[in-house]
Formats: structure tokens, sequence, C-alpha cells
């Protein structure tokens, strides 16, 4: 059942963290200046915040200890930044 649950978990916040990026370029080809500059600013303190901690990353956090897995800082580091930096020293 947890199993299912983090699974099910993950993906939302893919998604989530995509649906921030996708909405970036979009703000800025359909929407002012004064409009887009603030919201993109915003999007990408959420999105890369060492400070701030996502809702859904603390019930990852809860889940991976359910599962027995270790705890996570970051959500876009562990699941983006780690496997680039590993892939890039496998070149």
């Amino acid at each position: 059942m947890y199993k299912i649950l983090y699974v099910l978990l993950i993906s939302i916040h893919h998604l989530g963290i995509l649906g921030f990026l996708l909405s970036a370029p979009l703000l800025i080809i359909n929407e002012p200046f004064w409009v887009w500059v603030p919201l993109n600013t915003w999007i990408l303190h959420l999105i890369f915040s060492p400070v701030l901690v996502c809702p859904l990353t603390i019930w990852e956090n809860r889940l991976r200890d359910r599962l027995g897995k270790n705890r996570i800082k970051s959500f876009v580091k562990h699941h983006y930044i780690k496997p680039f930096v590993k892939w890039k020293k496998n070149l």
C-alpha cells in the first residue's frame, strides 16, 4: 500500500514541477513584463529554494521512512540534479 502511495506521490510531484517549468515560458509569451517577472521569480524561488520545503517532499519523506528508505532534503536535488551529476561523470 505504501509503495503505491509513494509512486503516486512522486508522479504527482514530477507533474507539478513540470507544470511550473512549462508555465514560466508561457507567462513570458502571454503576459506583460510587469506581470511575468514577479511570477517567474516566485516560481523559480519555489522550485530551487533550499529554505522552503514542499509539503509533498515532507510526505515523501514520511513514506520513505515507512518503506525503509533514506530521507531526502530536496526533491529537485534528489531526482534531477544528483542523477545528472552521476550521468555526467560517466561520460
